[in-house]
């Protein structure tokens, strides 16, 4: 049975729903999968009950159509399947096209997945591949994983489980929509324009066979089948597949990766990404060139061993585009958001280091901690009684004890908080070194009563010293191991050891993987067969120069093991000191400057990654194998040969070499000049934590790469990133001798340098940079009218403000460093006036009062219209000023809480300040006194135009909804904050959408333009229901059709392309028809599935038809009972309905019927479908046919009363009456009558 799991719905899953006008059924086909649990055991129930409603939908709507694949609800649940955190069922699958919600919240159980790919008999058959990739490529990238994963389980690196994950996350961040916009100066356009969709394509054809051949793997339990065909899994699955056994079948290899692409060729994403790019055919066949693979192959199959495998590695080149490969770093952006273990135990830190304080003075609390004599406690008890202190040495003994036993106590509940929260799924114990309590003399001055005067004082107050340790704990940590704290055991968890300083001799654990945090001392310490992690935690500490100090001893074993110097110098004032390191020679010492003494040195073996948290001058060398590498400081780097990853997040450094290798820079967003150094023989990838949008200028300068950057914050700071030589040191023209570099921003975008081959002199040449991945672009989420939102304070965001909008209110909850950027649909001209708000208070204490301000903020002012950002500023803790007389302090200086950007749609954008009003305002009494204050003011100076020009940009268009050859409706849901525009695609037939008020829609026929291939026959109609907007205005302009505060784009059209048909029903079913070309709204006909029955002639006509000019409108979606043929229209002033093929026909209203209705018409059909669902054994097929037409026929009367319309129902009950409750045909018939208007 499927797992029931919390939903989890994005904001935007319920955005749209198609469904169909009328009954249809998808055909079943031989390709079709249906297939049952291969679970032997009988079901429950409850299963069983619902497996039985989803062979009935599954017979009423025939089987899911996911992209080019068709299954059954009844396989989708043998998969294990569940959507929203519930397993399938009638009323959830009720439905014959899924909606997007569905197939976002449609998770798989990975064990009953892996079971049914075991079963697959047939070789070729790859439809539950395909499957899994149409499922992941058309989820969106916010949704959760394809496969649901309980959260206990933990998969196994490298396993077949894992790779199926990675595969389906890599298919579910595929984006086919096109080059998003861009206004980069330096952006190659045309070159980018062809490279993101062959990279794309290639992206997605590797994914798609990676699927493939991992399903031959589970089959066969082969281990490298993975790889399937060759190395046509991309760069981002090449690590899974390009292994050691890579000399299996080659040949079979060949003919499976042709099959393979023309099944990616059906695929939906590989039509979306021909149809949107204009693909041409070559790029589907690269990620396969025959010609280059065949010959490697050939080579291959008559080479044995090590040479063998060099083959199938030249065709893995020739298959695969090497340029994906840039890929691979986005991991590394990974580091700039990860504290490591020693931030997650920065609790423990600060204890270890910690000193207690405070002298007690009650006997019986004494007592808690010491065994006093009686004399002991009359003696303290009368002393308490006249306000002395206890005894000299009762005191010390008293201090000591209760500070080892508070000390104790905290590192206990410390140890359990971190077990219990961050390190819960990490670590299994937390062993704390031992440590004794000295006391040490304080003085401190006090007030002398008989004197009046302060004079000195001296008391004793506790202070903890780590003492030596001394533990084997190489067969685990166990409850009698000295220190251990420990929760849960699970093979995959660690062990934390917090020894601080002494002496200390530990050896950890053999195979768990141990993260020791020490401190100054003597220390040997050893890991295991795991990754383990050294954290010194210490400042460098000078010792006696003779003799000279032993070192420590750190071995990391087997495994990756890391060490991280988190120590800092313990004067403040001291020049800070510096590391060498050199992991080759395996030693660690300090760079002692002008310093005297000698410090302790330490000795490394098998420690492959270093980290230095602080700053100051280190050097850092790495070895032959692949290091990873972090600095913070103005360090110098030689990784040495090898794949290396080197974190720079400092402000600048010295140089980083990466050597000979594919290395991998990350660099963070600090002011500052970072320098790279590297040969050009391996491809490169220089991670940036900025976004694209960011960077100013790539330019070639004395023959090396510099590359700008800009920041939000102000317009002074800059990061510039050089690579060094990327010419060769000769005399002009110098060669290009490093052209493997590529560019990771932090919105998943990938830039290679569009380098010429030669430099002909030395002047500063610009040069532009080519997209080779899309990432994530800029699309500012829509805000609608008088929506208030919270500002995100964990990362940029920007926002969209259409002119047509009259109030937004945006909140910051949170100082913090990220931007937000506001594109408003206005001129620089249009801003009237900013208007900013002060709120000001009073506080006291023993120095008299001090006033601060609190939450100020700005209101733009767009005429009427209006933008309130609240808590923009508040007042600098930094910066006071005292008024000598009153002794008043005042905190006068406003900080910013938050960087806000406005860009106009004219090109200007500003950078907001909140403006800091004169210091002596708050200083004035007369101003402000004990009560708080809050004024307003005119502020023109909140503005400052920023000298990067942001380019203005408006909403994305989401991932278009196909609504099909047949006539469909599609229900439109706003949320509060869109993400993008609704696409709705048109494909020639006559749709219905209803509207909901502040949805942002695009309409598109594409098959209707002149250039089309092939071009649909007619183009498509489009009636929006905006019944339920109220009453609103409708207005065109530019394209864009407003209906009150719902935006719809309406197709743009040439001169030979088919013109969509636009109309709107309001309400009354009054039908608008929309003139795009002559940009015209008018008064067409009414709808009568939305007009109300006139049967009294002498009532008044509703408001909404008697303001209508028109004496007679024509009616559509009506028609006569008895079938007669025409068209009907109706008289307004005289009340009659008139048929255009019998004019002389007397027609009442009684004769009519509605036409053309939907699912959201029949909601009494939906009711009663879920009750019928629900009886055991459920309603068949047929009788649920029957119901529909019968639910049909009540609804479709145009003047049937309450009564008679009961009456009618009542009469079918002998049809459903043995299988549905009466009370339901109740209840729903009164929720439909209601919305009928009486007779």
């Amino acid at each position: 049975m499927a797992e029931v799991t919390p939903p989890h719905s994005a904001p935007d899953d319920h955005g749209v729903v198609v469904t169909d006008l009328g009954l249809h059924t998808n055909e079943h086909s031989p390709q079709t999968l249906d297939f049952r649990a291969a679970n032997a055991a009988p079901p429950s129930p409850e299963d069983a009950h619902r497996h039985a409603q989803l062979k009935v939908v599954d017979q009423l709507y025939g089987p899911l159509h996911i992209g080019s694949v068709t299954i059954t609800r009844s396989a989708l649940d043998a998969l294990g399947a569940t959507t929203d955190g519930q397993p399938l069922n009638g009323d959830n699958t009720f439905f014959r096209i899924p909606s997007r919600f569905f197939l976002d919240s449609l998770q798989l159980d990975p064990d009953a997945l892996e079971t049914r790919l075991t079963l697959t008999a047939d070789a070729n058959d790859y439809r539950l591949p395909t499957l899994l990739f149409e499922m992941a490529s058309l989820r969106s990238r916010a949704s959760r994983p394809l496969l649901g994963q309980p959260r206990q389980i933990q998969v196994e690196p490298g396993s077949n489980r894992s790779t199926l994950e990675r595969l389906l996350k890599l298919a579910q961040n595929l984006d086919s929509r096109g080059l998003a916009q861009q206004s980069l100066s330096w952006l190659s356009q045309t070159k980018s324009h062809v490279l993101i969709p062959t990279g794309l394509g290639l992206q997605a054809f590797g994914i798609y066979s990676g699927l493939r051949g991992l399903q031959d793997a589970i089959r066969d339990q082969d281990a490298y089948q993975t790889l399937f065909n060759g190395a046509s899994v991309s760069a981002e699955v090449a690590s899974i597949g390009v292994e050691a056994l890579v000399t299996r079948q080659a040949t079979q290899m060949i003919k499976a990766g042709q099959r393979s692409l023309e099944d990616f060729g059906k695929t939906t994403f590989a039509i979306r990404l021909a149809r949107g790019s204009g693909l041409i055919a070559s790029v589907l066949t690269l990620p396969f060139d025959i010609i280059a693979a065949v010959d490697a192959f050939k080579n291959a199959a008559s080479a044995t061993g090590r040479e063998a495998t060099d083959h199938y590695v030249s065709a893995a080149l020739s298959v695969t585009s090497a340029a994906m490969a840039v890929t691979l770093g986005v991991a590394a952006l990974a580091g700039f958001t990860s504290a490591g273990p020693a931030g997650l135990a920065a609790g423990l830190i600060l204890v270890v280091g910690s000193q207690i304080w405070g002298a007690i003075r009650q006997v019986d609390e004494i007592d808690d901690y010491l065994q006093l004599t009686v004399h002991e406690r009359l003696r303290t008890g009368w002393f308490a009684f006249w306000m002395i202190s206890p005894d000299d040495e009762i005191r010390d003994r008293y201090l000591v004890a209760k500070a080892t036993a508070e000390h104790t106590r905290r590192l206990q509940a410390n140890a359990l908080k971190l077990l219990r929260g961050p390190l819960k799924d990490s670590t299994e114990a937390i062993v704390n070194g031992t440590f004794t309590v000295e006391l040490e003399p304080v003085t401190y001055n006090t007030w002398n009563w008989w004197t009046g005067k302060r004079q000195p004082a001296t008391t004793v107050r506790p202070r903890i010293q780590d003492s030596d340790d001394t533990i084997d704990a190489r067969d685990g940590v166990t409850a009698e191991t000295p220190g251990a704290v420990i929760e849960a055991a699970e093979d995959h968890k660690g062990i934390h050891w917090y020894i601080g300083g002494g002496n200390d001799t530990l050896l950890g654990a053999e195979n768990k993987p141990n993260v020791f945090h020490y401190a100054s001392g003597l220390k040997t310490l050893t890991g295991g067969t795991k990754d383990d992690v050294f954290i010194f935690e210490g400042s460098p500490q000078i010792l006696a120069p003779e003799p000279a100090p032993s070192p420590n001893r750190l071995v990391g074993g087997a495994g990756s093991d890391t060490l991280i110097l988190a120590g800092r110098n313990s004067n403040s004032q001291a020049p800070r000191l510096g590391y060498h390191v050199d992991l080759e020679a395996g030693q660690v010492s300090i760079i002692a400057g002008a310093a005297s003494g000698a410090y302790r040195a330490t000795v490394l073996e098998g420690i492959e990654h270093v980290e230095i948290r602080e700053g100051g001058t280190s050097v850092i060398k790495g070895t032959a194998g692949s290091n990873t590498l972090k600095s913070r400081g103005h360090d110098s780097i030689e990784a040495g040969a090898g794949d290396d990853r080197i974190f720079i997040l400092g402000a600048s450094n010295r140089n980083a070499d990466g050597g000979p290798g594919a290395d991998v820079y990350a660099i963070a967003h600090r002011p500052g000049h970072v320098w790279i150094s590297e040969d050009g023989v391996d491809h490169s990838i220089i991670a940036l934590d900025w976004r694209a949008d960011l960077i100013e200028s790539w330019a070639i300068e004395a023959g090396n790469l510099v590359m700008t950057a800009c920041f939000d914050a102000n317009d002074w700071d800059v990061r510039t990133v050089t690579v060094n030589n990327v010419y060769s040191d000769t005399a002009y023209p110098r060669a290009l001798q490093n052209s493997r570099l590529t560019f990771v921003t932090q919105d998943g975008f990938h830039w290679v340098p569009d380098l010429p081959d030669t430099l002909e002199d030395g002047n500063r040449l610009a040069v532009e940079a080519i997209m080779v991945q899309q990432g994530t672009p800029r699309n500012p989420s829509i805000l609608n009218d008088r929506s208030e939102l919270s500002i995100a304070h964990d990362r940029d965001t920007s926002h969209y403000v259409s002119r047509r909008v009259e109030l937004t209110t945006l909140n910051v909850r949170h100082k913090s460093d990220c931007s937000t950027t506001l594109h408003l649909d206005y001129s620089h001209a249009a801003l009237t006036r900013i208007e900013a708000h002060y709120n000001a208070h009073v506080t006291q204490d023993d120095e008299g009062d001090s006033v601060r301000y609190g939450e100020c903020g700005l209101t733009l002012h767009f005429g009427k219209n209006r933008v309130v950002l609240n808590n923009l500023a508040s007042s600098d803790e930094r910066y006071t000023a005292r008024d000598k007389p009153t002794g008043r302090r005042a905190f006068s200086a406003l900080v910013s809480q938050h960087v806000f950007i406005l860009v106009m749609n004219d090109g200007a954008s500003y950078r907001l300040a909140q403006p800091t009003p004169d210091y002596g305002l708050l200083l004035d009494k007369r101003f402000i006194h004990k009560a708080p204050v809050s004024w307003k003011t005119e502020a023109p100076q909140a503005l400052t135009p920023t000298r990067k020009r942001y380019a203005y940009l408006q909403p994305l268009d989401k991932t278009p909804h196909y609504m099909g050859h047949r006539a469909t409706c599609a229900k439109l849901t706003a949320s509060a904050h869109q993400s993008g525009v609704e696409v709705l695609i048109g494909q020639g037939a006559t749709y219905l959408v209803h509207l909901s008020p502040n949805v942002t829609l695009r309409l598109s026929t594409p098959g209707a333009l002149a250039n089309a291939n092939p071009r649909l026959p007619h183009a498509s109609t489009w009636e929006l229901d905006a019944t339920a907007l109220g009453q609103v205005e409708i207005t065109l302009a530019s394209n864009r059709l407003h209906i009150g505060a719902t935006v719809i784009h309406l197709p743009a059209h040439e001169a030979q392309d088919l013109v969509d048909r636009i109309r709107v029903i309001t309400a009354q079913g009054v039908v608008y028809g929309v003139d795009s070309l002559f940009e015209r709204v008018y008064v067409e006909s009414l709808d009568g599935r939305y007009l109300a029955p006139m049967i009294d002639a002498d009532a008044p006509l509703p408001s909404e038809l008697a303001k209508l000019s028109s004496e007679s409108l024509k009616v559509s979606h009506m028609a006569l009972k008895d079938g007669s043929p025409g068209t009907l229209s109706y008289h307004l002033q005289a009340r009659q309905w008139r048929l255009d093929t019998d004019p002389s026909r007397v027609i009442t209203a009684h004769q009519l019927k509605k036409t053309e209705l939907c699912d959201h018409h029949l909601q009494v059909y939906q009711d009663l479908v879920r009750e019928g669902l629900s009886q055991h054994p459920p309603l068949g097929d047929n009788a649920l046919r029957l119901l529909r037409e019968q639910c049909v026929k009540l609804v479709e009367g145009f003047t049937l009363s309450r009564s008679l319309m009961l009456a009618y129902a009542v009469s079918l009950s002998p049809t459903f009456g043995a299988e549905l409750p009466y009370s339901t045909w109740v209840r729903t018939l009164d929720a439909v009558l209601s919305e009928q208007s009486p007779s």
